[in-house]
């Protein structure tokens, strides 16, 4: 801008001298000197105009580049958020699923000393010597959790595992003892219910051993009666 300046105050000096030296009047040369003038101070309005408006595009690119930006960041969480979404919905329609195929939430539950209690064989939630809960035995316990998240929402649980009185050979590699085997289902339980919307703080896992036979040990019938997994709803 200012080698524009230098260059037009040369122009106007030239034009000066050459009015001198063509014998113009004075008023003349006066009022072509202050046309000069007037062209020159145009000249650098319009240059000072040009520089801002360079500027105000600068300016204007930068912001666009920023809102480019934004828009990026603001398309990355929308794709987030649908990948949740469509997650949730794919969550529901199995949890929707495996309650259908569960049995009616109600069924097994009875009145016990210190309110509702329901017995699950061991044989149903697991298999022999193990604390990993069975396909079959995820249905029983979703529909058993539907029952306590509907009639008993709130109210303290109490889980025990119980055994019979055979020692652990098979697995014995996996628990000390019977009272090991069945701490560990009765947490199978807990967890598996905790997972279908049962409130831990509630729940307390109990592992009994074979210390509260409800029938005999002697017959394979009525061991795996003893063999049991037990849910208590404190009242």
């Amino acid at each position: 801008m200012m080698t524009k300046i230098k260059l037009t105050t040369l122009a106007f000096a030239l034009a000066a001298a050459a009015l001198s030296s063509t014998g113009c009047g004075k008023q003349e040369i006066k009022q072509l000197t202050a046309q000069l003038r007037m062209e020159q101070d145009r000249s650098r309005t319009l240059e000072a105009q040009r520089d801002s408006a360079q500027q105000q595009l600068a300016a204007a690119q930068s912001r666009s580049t920023d809102i480019g930006a934004q828009l990026n960041a603001k398309d990355l969480e929308i794709e987030s958020a649908k990948s949740e979404r469509d997650k949730a919905i794919s969550d529901l329609d199995a949890l929707k699923k495996e309650r259908a195929a569960a049995p009616p939430a109600t069924a097994g539950w009875k009145a016990g000393t210190i309110g509702a209690e329901i017995s699950i064989g061991s044989d149903v939630l697991f298999s022999s010597g193990r604390a990993t809960l069975t396909s079959g035995g995820k249905r029983a316990l979703s529909s058993i959790a539907s029952s306590i998240l509907s009639n008993h929402a709130g109210k303290n649980i109490r889980i025990y595992g119980h055994t019979d009185s055979d020692p652990i050979r098979k697995s014995k590699k996996l628990w000390a003892d019977n009272l090991d085997l069945s701490a560990n289902r009765a947490m199978a339980v807990t967890r598996y219910l905790i997972s279908r919307g049962v409130k831990g703080s509630l729940i307390e896992s109990i592992g009994m051993g074979s210390t509260r036979p409800i029938a005999g040990n002697k017959s394979a019938a009525d061991k795996k009666k003893n063999r049991r997994v037990e849910i208590m709803i404190i009242n």
